[in-house]
């Protein structure tokens, strides 16, 4: 238990840095939020009331806010994240942030008309935890829209690259965040160098395209572009991976119906979402 609050804790402060690095004091116009429309084929906000679960710097609350003002959206994040978060919702009438955890979310039961979450549940201790706190303040009917790491376990490159990095991270998750985050800016030209460039070429061809799309790291776009990727993929000391048929069970497992599964080749993960039973789950 000792060295799980550890972990917490450590995941909370990168967090925390990784946000006061990355977040710009003017929001971009496109976060991760338009990604997940584009792949989902439903509205994901909805209602009158939504959170977003590890909302970080609080740019996808912020786009859900501002583009669907008579909507509620609630940001929650575990790390300082939240402190910039408040700079943006300082702008907006139907913007409230809550700092706090994806496993005792501060709200009633039967509260929220949606909820989303990008990249967080896979750094907790128990994603199952999380599902089931989240469906516990979703109003019954109402949708969880997730994205989260794939195991790769069906593409053979990545999937040896990620027992690599496992090594890897043994050693990283040691080092100091500030220091790991510098090394991870100064490493993130030779990564886009190696393998971005090279993917984003072999893409350009239909005969290799699918080849591109196996390539670790091939969404990076300019030399520096990775830094935040990579102290993400080797500073959190957390971190789940799962293959579809996981995710399937999991969300059955808390009680969620009518769930949708799709892979996000440009992030290297899955987006799901499903709706929260009327049946009562114990």
């Amino acid at each position: 238990m000792i060295e799980l609050n550890k972990k917490i804790k450590r995941t909370q402060e990168t967090y925390g840095l990784l946000w006061e690095k990355e977040a710009a004091t003017i929001p971009i116009a496109r976060w991760h939020f338009n990604d997940m429309q584009d792949k989902i084929n439903v509205p994901i906000v909805r209602g009158n009331t939504g959170i977003d679960i590890g909302s970080g710097c609080g740019y996808d609350a912020y786009i859900m806010a501002k583009n669907n003002p008579a909507v509620t959206i609630l940001a929650l994040d575990i790390s300082d994240g939240v402190f910039k978060a408040k700079n943006l919702a300082n702008r907006l009438n139907n913007m409230s942030v809550i700092k706090g955890s994806v496993v005792d979310v501060p709200l009633k039961n039967d509260t929220l008309d949606f909820a989303y979450s990008f990249g967080v549940l896979h750094h907790i201790p128990s994603p199952e935890q999380g599902l089931r706190e989240i469906k516990r303040v979703l109003k019954p009917g109402s949708p969880l829209f997730i994205y989260l790491y794939e195991d790769h376990s069906e593409n053979h490159i990545k999937h040896f690259a990620l027992e690599v990095i496992k090594i890897i991270r043994k050693i990283t998750i040691r080092i100091p965040s500030k220091l790991l985050y510098l090394l991870s800016y100064i490493v993130s030209p030779f990564v886009v160098l190696l393998f971005s460039y090279p993917a984003r070429i072999l893409d350009k061809f239909n005969i290799t395209k699918p080849l591109a799309k196996k390539i670790p790291f091939n969404f990076g776009t300019h030399p520096f572009s990775l830094a935040g990727d990579l102290y993400d993929r080797f500073g959190a000391p957390l971190e789940h991976r799962f293959s579809k048929n996981e995710i399937s069970d999991l969300f059955n497992k808390t009680g969620f119906i009518n769930i949708n599964i799709e892979r996000f080749d440009s992030k290297a993960g899955w987006v799901a979402w499903g709706y929260k039973s009327n049946v009562r789950y114990i």
